[in-house]
């Protein structure tokens, strides 16, 4: 069976529920390329042998990246809401939760107690 989980919020999708996709691609934007006389007549063989200096300690990924990425998204309604509000600023917590969040119930599920501290650690 195939899941789903949106990759704003974390919540899983269901098969059937509604979600959004969103591909980003980010390329690396080039001028037209104008080849002249010199440009042909040129060694280039010095430059090529400069440019893999330059390139072989790095990460592949990290170099493939600066030429193509892409990036494909699942999103439920509420962080698709929030994707296309600010799509530039997108972060998980602008997505208007469905349900409310206890937060005194998830600071004491961490051993926090009410006054905010954690309670003294134990003999071990």
């Amino acid at each position: 069976m195939i899941r789903y989980r949106c990759d704003g919020c974390g919540a899983e999708l269901p098969h059937t529920a509604l979600r959004y996709t969103v591909n980003i691609d980010v390329r690396a934007a080039y001028d037209v390329l104008e080849v002249t006389l010199l440009d042909l007549v040129r060694d280039h063989r010095a430059e090529m042998i400069e440019l893999i200096e330059r390139l072989k300690h790095k990460d592949p990924r990290e170099i493939e990246e600066t030429v193509y990425k892409n990036i494909k998204l699942d999103l439920c309604p509420s962080c698709q809401r929030a994707f296309i509000r600010a799509p530039l600023r997108f972060h998980p917590e602008q997505g208007e939760r469905e349900t409310e969040i206890d937060i005194d119930a998830f600071l004491r599920s961490l051993g926090i107690g009410e006054s905010g501290e954690k309670p003294a650690a134990g003999p071990d």
